[in-house]
């Protein structure tokens, strides 16, 4: 499917970025607070244990790939490079995205512009 995509954004004038997908529904998009127990009992309510934040886990997890999207998209448009290689798997590195994710703060005023 990406390559799909991949394929057909330029066509229509647009681009495909791939983002890293790790932790974004057990991640909280208001506080950033990242943990198992956000989701009790592994189910499809998110409850940030941190800040009280509840949501689809669904839900989150698409606000936080949309916030990481919304990141390369900057970093590429300031620098003119894409900030991350999501299938780097080198463990400093990971942290270091991950940490970098962590600081990402979803509100209704949040504009994706996508």
């Amino acid at each position: 499917m990406l390559g799909f995509l991949a394929y057909k954004a330029p066509l229509r004038g647009s681009m495909v970025i791939k983002v890293d997908a790790h932790y974004t529904s057990q991640t909280c998009p208001k506080c950033g607070h990242c943990s198992k127990e956000n989701r009790p009992h592994k189910g499809l309510m998110f409850v940030c244990e941190s800040c009280g934040y509840q949501l689809h886990s669904d839900l989150v997890g698409a606000r936080n790939v949309g916030l990481r999207a919304l990141l390369v998209r900057q970093d590429w448009a300031s620098t003119g490079c894409l900030s991350c290689t999501p299938d780097v798997s080198d463990t400093e590195t990971k942290a270091e995205r991950l940490k970098r994710y962590s600081e990402l703060r979803w509100s209704p005023d949040t504009s994706l512009g996508l």
